[in-house]
């Protein structure tokens, strides 16, 4: 995509992560950790580049030769270079204004800076947040302030802007290999990963939140299996949480030091009201998506831990059950591929409030979706046969890389490094050449996980063992249960949710909005993203939901 514009400005915000190295003429802001490459080197490229006109093979050899995670943003005496990775893991930000491009890794900056207000707010931006937690494709909440997208970049040359997408996750690029094929390959794409993570760290304390799932205790047990010893695992959550016992089980088969951060009900309120947290979701904001708080509190509470280490590299488990096939939908029947996948697909994704879910609404999005389809050339013929490798390109280019990812902003906030060894360039190649019938359930990742059995923390220790807690609660709901079972399945289902679920998260995250607010809604939401992105709308001029049926008669 080509625009024109006469000038280019960058305006970045120091810290972070972000870091400036200057040659001459050059200036380059890089996030992220190389593995293969360091900085000089791709300075060095940098000043050999002839001058831009167009994103040639030149620019993109050298975006393909930067390993890890990364954003950078480049800026030369006669043109200009911005590109994220190929999930997004940090965002870039661009306004086009008076004919002039603004760059940016800090939107807030260019909101001021550009004069964007209410009057430049995009409802049927504000209506996908409100339905899933983040924009479709380049939108943010603001007509002007665009995001880059996963795998994408763009450069600025001859008073013209280029954007391009070098990547899109493509899981229809099946590689037909048998299954013991398969098991190997994944095998040692996963050893060579660690050990990739083994050496970035060079020693210095990796830190890993361990839970009852597979994909932290992977990571925990893989480190294990390469001989890593400098490794603390951590867990998380309220009191009797079946997560704990697990995590806490696991490490100390793994010989690996592990502490417990309890969440108390009463703190992680104030701590939702405090100006750390405050801060944390200004410096963070995206215009595009709710801030992620999954463990904000959490690694609020490891800083102040002896136990870490200033210098410690953060470890998690993304986003291993989604690459590997788990956010797949079981649809047995082949002939209810197509429009029926997309209902699945809006019920998983497109569903945070019951009462957006209208024809008009699911309309808009599904046609949201299909722009984005059409403009990374992805033309599902086949349809029936690979819709849900379509659906798994969508999740990867907007909920994955929107929104999930930003759990990594909480490292980042505090001063961690992290690494996401699950979704590296191995894992991502490696995934979406895998067939459906060994992703479906999980079942070539969870296979061979269990069969490798490293550190010997799989076989005998549970996945996953929900219980319902805290333990007199379970006595309460049966007593309402009983009560309530004239009025309906359904209808229990929703009291349920409103009356007890703020007290029986794992973690308390619905404490970011007042008990009474969940108790006496009767909009239907679905978990703590549908508060965040209400609060995100009301704080944006975007108050209740009256606003979207009027987009609709007006549009």
């Amino acid at each position: 995509m080509k625009d024109s514009a006469t000038k280019c400005y960058i305006i970045m915000r120091d810290g972070y992560g972000w870091n400036l190295y200057q040659n001459h003429n050059i200036k380059m802001w890089f996030f992220g950790c190389q593995h293969s490459n360091n900085i000089n080197n791709m300075m060095g490229v940098v000043s050999s580049m002839s001058p831009k006109t167009s994103i040639d093979n030149e620019v993109l050899d050298w975006i393909s030769n930067i390993s890890g995670h990364f954003s950078v943003v480049v800026e030369t005496s006669s043109w200009a270079l911005s590109v994220v990775d190929k999930i997004c893991t940090v965002p870039v930000f661009m306004v086009k204004f008076k004919n002039s491009v603004f760059i940016s890794n800090h939107a807030p900056v260019l909101k001021e800076k550009c004069m964007i207000g209410c009057d430049n707010l995009d409802k049927f931006a504000g209506l996908e947040i409100a339905m899933s937690g983040f924009t479709i494709g380049n939108k943010t909440l603001y007509h002007n302030l665009e995001s880059l997208e996963s795998g994408e970049c763009m450069l600025f040359s001859n008073s013209s802007v280029h954007k391009r997408y070098y990547y899109t996750y493509s899981p229809w690029k099946v590689n037909y290999k048998n299954n013991s094929h398969l098991k190997e390959v994944f095998t040692t794409n996963l050893i060579r990963e660690l050990m990739d993570l083994k050496n970035s760290v060079n020693g210095r304390q990796i830190v890993i939140p361990l839970s009852a799932g597979n994909d932290s205790r992977l990571i925990a047990s893989g480190l294990k299996n390469l001989g890593v010893e400098n490794v603390v695992c951590f867990s998380y959550g309220r009191k009797g949480n079946f997560e704990t016992p697990i995590s806490k089980n696991i490490a100390k088969k793994l010989g690996y030091k592990w502490l417990h951060l309890p969440v108390n009900i009463k703190e992680k309120r104030i701590f939702f009201k405090s100006d750390v947290y405050r801060k944390y979701v200004e410096d963070f904001e995206s215009y595009n998506s709710v801030p992620n708080t999954q463990e904000i509190y959490e690694i609020f509470l490891l800083k102040e831990n002896p136990m870490i280490d200033a210098a410690a590299v953060i470890v998690n488990g993304n986003s291993g059950d989604f690459i590997s096939g788990g956010h797949i939908p079981l649809v047995d029947n082949k002939e209810k591929a197509g429009i029926s996948r997309w209902n699945l697909y809006l019920d998983k994704h497109y569903s945070s409030w019951e009462v957006l879910r209208t024809k008009s609404s699911d309309f808009y999005i599904v046609s949201e979706l299909n722009k984005v389809l059409l403009s990374r050339s992805i033309v599902p013929i086949n349809l029936k046969e690979y819709s849900y490798s379509i659906m798994e390109c969508l999740e990867c280019v907007g909920r994955q890389s929107k929104l999930v990812i930003r759990q990594q902003r909480a490292y980042d906030y505090f001063g961690y490094e992290w690494r996401l060894p699950l979704w590296s360039d191995r894992m991502l190649n490696f995934w979406e050449g895998v067939p459906y019938e060994y992703k479906i359930r999980q079942k070539l990742y969870i296979d061979t996980i269990c069969e490798n059995n490293w550190g010997d923390v799989w076989l005998d220790i549970k996945v996953n063992n929900k219980t319902i807690n805290p333990y007199f609660l379970r006595w309460v709901r049966i007593f309402f249960k009983i009560i309530l079972s004239v009025a309906g399945r359904k209808k229990w289902h929703r009291f349920e949710k409103n009356a007890f679920e703020y007290f029986m998260h794992p973690s308390y995250a619905l404490t970011v909005i007042p008990y009474f607010r969940v108790l006496f809604n009767r909009n239907g939401y679905r978990n703590a993203k549908s508060w965040l992105s209400y609060k995100m709308l009301k704080d944006n001029g975007l108050e209740g939901f009256s606003w979207v049926k009027k987009i609709f008669n007006h549009r």
